[in-house]
């Protein structure tokens, strides 16, 4: 004669609050492992659900999520963004000024995160070659360009009419 197969009822959710309803009533889905970690309770039941408990890959997903770091900590903070922002624009400015390249600006955040570890303003700069070439484009050179403009209305026979 054919076992009957257990299935994951209301009673083992209250036993074990890790678990939720899986993608059949046959099977369990385990909210702490890698998502679409199920779990079959077919043949033994909360045996099953045990089992699984014991075993090292949950047991690893238990640890790492109380070690995981939240994702607020890498936003910035209200008021300290001008700070941040002031500091890649310096950076941006002076990668021009000395003629260096904006791939040299892809280890330059990192060399500053580690050299200014008490920093908040160093731990949040996160300016490579991408963003150093926006800035750069979309702010200094347009300022540049006015400045430019600006001192040479005044000055009689120059190309003040071209702008």
């Amino acid at each position: 004669m054919p076992k009957r197969k257990c299935s994951f009822t209301d009673e083992l959710l209250k036993s074990f609050p890790a678990f939720r309803s899986g993608r059949d009533k046959w099977e369990a889905l385990c909210t702490v492992c890698k998502a679409g970690t199920y779990v079959s309770v077919a043949n033994g039941g909360a045996r099953d659900l045990k089992i699984h408990l014991d075993t090292e890959k949950h047991k690893t997903a238990v640890r790492g999520e109380g070690s995981a770091s939240s994702i607020t900590q890498y936003f910035l903070r209200p008021g300290n963004e001008d700070a941040v922002n002031a500091a890649e624009a310096a950076w941006s400015f002076h990668t021009v000024k000395h003629h260096n390249s904006y791939r040299s600006m892809d280890c330059t955040s990192a060399l500053l995160k580690k050299t200014l570890p008490d920093s908040d303003t160093a731990k949040k700069l996160s300016c490579a070659r991408t963003k150093t070439e926006a800035i750069v484009d979309s702010v200094l050179a347009p300022h540049s360009v006015e400045v430019a403009h600006e001192a040479l209305k005044d000055i009689p026979y120059s190309i003040r009419d071209v702008f």
